[in-house]
């Protein structure tokens, strides 16, 4: 898995590219320490971009909610592609977090 992150006016969104798995628990601290250190406003993960998420990364996502609502923040996850939208809805996991999709992503 590799990120890109951008501050923007309301707040910050890191963009996760391909797959994210358990191998990359050690890196994902790093979109942990981002997500808990940007200040007020939206704090995203855009998945659009990642192809596969196998459970371990389903609980790398709960730690990084978590730590976001510690921070006084909320999470957000933009634009999951189908497969793993649906991966959210058979683990009942679309329960528990907030999951946003931009108009772009509706077209595709």
């Amino acid at each position: 898995m590799e990120f890109t992150q951008d501050q923007t006016p309301n707040g910050i969104v890191i963009v996760l590219r391909g797959s994210f798995t358990f191998k990359d628990h050690h890196g994902f601290r790093a979109v942990l320490d981002a997500l808990t250190a940007a200040g007020g406003g939206r704090r995203v993960l855009d998945l659009a971009q990642v192809d596969f998420l196998d459970s371990a990364a389903l609980g790398m996502l709960l730690i990084a909610e978590d730590e976001t609502t510690r921070a006084l923040g909320s999470l957000i996850l933009r634009n999951p592609s189908g497969p793993i939208t649906r991966l959210f809805e058979l683990s009942a996991m679309d329960t528990l977090f907030r999951i946003e999709r931009t108009d772009e992503s509706r077209a595709a």
